[in-house]
């Protein structure tokens, strides 16, 4: 971490980091952890496709990505997996099941976060009638086994694409 150069206590200069993930402060002796963000991921599938968006900004434009999002606070996981895609998509589909948790890189600003992505499946009758706000270009339906890895916008995605594929044998 080198994005930081005063203290958020007391705001003296020259903050340092002492073990790749947190920032001491020699004046006051405050440490400031930057923690792992939360964020979930919706595996919409039909028929053996996964419903992949077409990102419309950076990080990752003109990448496939899933729907999905950053947890607010105070929030759980299910909770902003719903906000997520309704922001998105103008979707409401229940309550997703489980699948899996990547960490993940998520570069923004100069800044590069560290995430936990949680993944949740959700198999639906038909495909939705979507409404795309200004993040995705495009939805797409695909099958994971037509998905190269170097199409991901995301380190998180290309980790989760075999377990994604797998999920077409089940």
């Amino acid at each position: 971490m080198h994005w930081a150069r005063y203290c958020a206590a007391c705001g003296a200069p020259g903050i340092a980091c002492t073990d790749g993930r947190r920032l001491d402060c020699a004046r006051c002796g405050f440490e400031f952890y930057q923690n792992v963000a939360t964020a979930v991921s919706a595996v919409l599938r039909h028929q053996g496709q996964i419903a992949w968006l077409v990102r419309a900004r950076e990080p990752g434009l003109g990448l496939l990505d899933l729907p999905g999002g950053f947890v607010d606070p105070d929030e759980d996981l299910e909770a902003a997996l719903a906000r997520e895609l309704r922001e998105e998509l103008a979707l409401d589909v229940g309550r997703g099941r489980y699948l899996f948790s990547a960490p993940n890189h998520y570069p923004y600003a100069g800044v590069r976060y560290h995430t936990l992505d949680a993944y949740f499946a959700f198999e639906l009758g038909s495909r939705p009638q979507v409404s795309l706000n200004d993040e995705a270009r495009a939805l797409r339906w695909l099958s994971p086994h037509e998905i190269q890895p170097d199409r991901l916008a995301f380190d998180s995605l290309r980790t989760a694409l075999p377990q994604l594929q797998a999920l077409e044998n089940s």
